[in-house]
C-alpha cells in the first residue's frame, strides 16, 4: 500500500482523509489547526509537525487547502511539500485553485523530479463523507493510472481530462459556473415565487420532474426555505471560482452574461458580510431587492 501524506483537514479533507486511512493506506496529517486532527490521530492517523515532514514519509502528498495562494504555500513556501519529496514522489492538489496556478507548481515539482496531479472534487461534505465525489484529473496519464485506487476510495466519478496539467481544475471552474448560475436562479425563482404569493415549497415540487429539474434545486431549495445558510460550498469559495471563471472566459474570448451577473450577486453578499455562509445565501439579496422574505406557507 502506498504511505500516503494529507495536507489540509477541513470541511471535506478530514472526510476524505479518513476514507484513505480506512483503505489500509498508512496516512501521515498536517493541518494548520492540530485540534482538527485529532479524530483522525485517533484512528491511526501519524501527525507531522510540517508539510515538509508530511512529504518525508509519504509516497503521495495530497493537499486539499482553500485557495491558490495556500496551495502554492504549502507545496513549495518555506517547509513545504517540495522540501521533502524526493524523486518519484507524487504530489496531488485536489483543492480549486488556478488553472495557471497548478501548471506553476507542476513546474517546480518537476523541476524536483516529481510529478503532480490537479485533481479537484464536486461535492459537500455530506458527500464526502459518503465517498461519492466527483474528481477531476489533469496531469500525465500514467500518474493518473498509479493514483487511481486512491481516487476509487474518494469517489463515485473520476473524469481524466488530460495531459496537461491545470486541465482538472480547469473543468472545475467549468463545473462550478454551472453550480453558481444554477444557484442564482433558483434563488431568483424562490424570491419571484414569493413575491407573486405562491409558496416556494410548490417550486420544489413541480421541478422534481421534467426539464427544469436540477441539482441546485434540491439540494439548496429547501435550505433556502428553511432559511439555513450553513456553509457547504460558502460564498467566499463560489465568489473566488467565478472570479477565475470570468478570468478564463476573457482569455478565450468567450462572452458568459449569466455568469457575470451571478459574480456580481455573489459580490453584493460578501460586501454584506455573508462570505462564510453557503453561497445559497445569495437569495437575500434577491429578497432585499424585492422587499420580500422566502418561507413555506403554513400548513392549514
Amino acid at each position: 500500500m502506498k504511505r500516503i501524506g494529507f495536507i489540509g483537514i477541513g470541511l471535506m479533507g478530514r472526510h476524505m482523509a479518513r476514507h484513505i486511512l480506512e483503505a489500509g493506506h498508512p496516512l501521515t496529517i498536517w493541518n494548520r489547526s492540530e485540534e482538527k486532527a485529532q479524530e483522525l490521530l485517533a484512528s491511526g492517523a501519524t501527525w507531522a509537525d510540517s508539510p515538509k515532514m508530511v512529504a518525508c514519509s509519504s509516497d503521495v502528498v495530497i493537499t486539499m487547502v482553500t485557495d491558490s495562494n495556500a496551495s502554492e504555500q504549502v507545496s513549495c513556501g518555506t517547509d513545504g511539500v517540495l522540501e521533502g519529496t524526493r524523486e518519484g514522489s507524487i504530489l496531488v492538489d485536489m483543492g480549486s485553485i488556478a488553472p495557471e496556478m497548478s501548471r506553476s507548481i507542476a513546474d517546480r515539482a518537476r523541476e524536483k523530479g516529481v510529478l503532480m496531479l490537479d485533481a479537484p472534487v464536486t461535492g459537500n461534505p455530506k458527500v464526502a463523507k459518503a465517498g461519492n465525489l466527483g474528481i477531476m484529473v489533469g496531469g500525465p496519464r500514467e500518474i493518473f493510472e498509479d493514483c487511481q485506487t486512491i481516487f476509487e476510495v474518494l469517489a463515485a466519478k473520476i473524469v481524466y481530462v488530460g495531459e496537461q496539467n491545470g486541465m482538472g481544475t480547469t473543468l472545475k471552474l467549468i463545473n462550478n459556473l454551472i453550480l453558481g448560475v444554477a444557484i442564482e436562479a433558483v434563488s431568483e425563482a424562490m424570491v419571484l415565487s414569493a413575491k407573486a404569493g405562491i409558496d416556494p415549497q410548490k417550486v420544489i415540487d413541480i421541478t422534481s420532474v421534467g426539464g427544469a429539474r436540477t441539482g441546485a434545486m434540491e439540494t439548496r431549495g429547501p435550505r433556502m426555505i428553511g432559511r439555513d445558510f450553513s456553509p457547504g460550498f460558502s460564498t467566499d469559495n463560489m465568489y473566488k471560482d467565478l472570479s477565475s471563471v470570468v478570468k478564463l472566459a476573457d482569455e478565450f474570448g468567450v462572452s458568459i452574461p449569466a455568469t457575470s451577473v451571478t459574480w456580481d450577486i455573489l459580490r453584493a453578499a460578501k460586501s454584506r458580510g455573508l462570505g462564510a455562509m453557503d453561497s445559497c445565501c445569495v437569495m437575500t439579496v434577491l429578497e432585499e431587492l424585492a422587499q420580500t422574505v422566502v418561507k413555506a406557507a403554513k400548513e392549514n
